[in-house]
């Protein structure tokens, strides 16, 4: 995921946000599917959802597959879209903010699944597309969607003494 280049270019290839975010959106949904998740690209590319349990009650948990431009890359000590695991860490556009930990998050929801663990009531990933700039996904997911009754962002933040 980090190295899909996915910065806004909105319109370009006839996409809300351009290729490289609706690439991401779809590599999120095969991986989530492949996992077991029941997907939907959401109207025409502007987010994604993937979902399992049953009931009428839901679980939301949003994040965003677009990243900030990287700037210079003559600034960077790395490629910013080649992730680089460094004492520990990975690094790279999205490792943080916020590929890595919405996949964290679909990844924790699978191991509960593979532990056997039965849903009473339906957690759904939203999968936002224009957090960096706008918001414009989940503007457009809160007028098509339904609403969760509980939800987190998927987000981590790294500790000051680390950066």
């Amino acid at each position: 995921m980090i190295r899909i280049p996915s910065v806004c270019a909105e319109g370009a290839g006839g996409y809300p946000f351009g290729e490289a975010i609706d690439l991401a959106l779809r590599k999120a949904l095969h991986i989530a599917g492949d996992l077991g998740f029941r997907t939907r690209y959401g109207d025409g590319g502007y987010y994604g959802i993937a979902e399992i349990g049953e009931g009428a009650e839901m679980l939301g948990i949003l994040g965003h597959l677009d990243v900030v431009p990287p700037g210079k890359l003559e600034d960077w000590e790395h490629d910013p879209f080649d992730p680089v695991e460094k004492d520990g860490m990975l690094y790279g556009r999205g490792a943080q903010d916020d590929k890595g930990p919405l996949l964290a998050a679909l990844f924790a929801v699978k191991a509960l699944m593979d532990a056997g663990v039965r849903f009473n009531k339906r957690i759904r990933f939203i999968f936002g597309t224009d957090e960096e700039t706008l918001w414009r996904c989940i503007n457009r997911y809160k007028r098509k969607g339904r609403a969760a009754r509980d939800g987190f962002l998927a987000r981590f933040e790294i500790p000051a003494h680390l950066c």
